[in-house]
């Protein structure tokens, strides 16, 4: 099912929350209640969710760069897409300070850009799906807040994705 086409109304209001977006996804828990602000490590059932999803936003970023190496006319629609990615994995990458960030290998993308979009499309979903899983079944509230967070930005950036401009930027 295509994503809606974004509407005047939900550009404005996505420009005027970006920037709590961009300060919601940290992982810092909130201050305790009695002043201190000694933090607690993640739940050890977190890790496995953080490291889920850091291997998932690896795998998406790397169709995002295949395809724009095989279509480098999609840079600019994909750009966006990739920056966020890059963004979520910082942040979840420095949550589990023993977990490394896997490396994968490209895929294979083909060169005509809409097989290309179809492709990262797919794989937004898939990305999508494993987060949302994994924000669900996070036993810190902190976790979730960020996970829900990526879900968000990846469900837009599929729904951008569904219809992007033929040389324009998606955002």
């Amino acid at each position: 099912m295509p994503g809606r086409p974004l509407t005047r109304r939900t550009t404005v209001g996505m420009a005027l929350l970006a920037p709590w977006a961009v300060t919601a996804c940290d992982i810092d828990p909130p201050a305790r209640s009695d002043g201190s602000t000694d933090s607690e490590p993640p739940p050890p059932e977190d890790s496995e969710h953080v490291t889920a999803v850091v291997v998932a936003l690896v795998r998406a970023r790397s169709v995002v760069e295949a395809a724009t190496l095989s279509v480098p006319g999609l840079t600019p629609v994909l750009e966006p897409v990739a920056t966020a990615h890059a963004a979520h994995l910082e942040v979840l990458a420095g949550a589990v300070p023993d977990a490394d960030v896997p490396t994968t290998a490209p895929p294979r993308v083909p060169a005509d850009r809409a097989r290309a979009l179809a492709a990262v499309r797919r794989s937004e979903q898939r990305l999508l799906r494993e987060v949302r899983a994994r924000c669900v079944a996070a036993a810190s509230g902190d976790l979730a807040r960020v996970l829900a967070s990526v879900a968000a930005s990846t469900a837009q950036h599929g729904a951008a994705l569904a219809d992007p401009p033929a040389g324009g930027d998606v955002t």
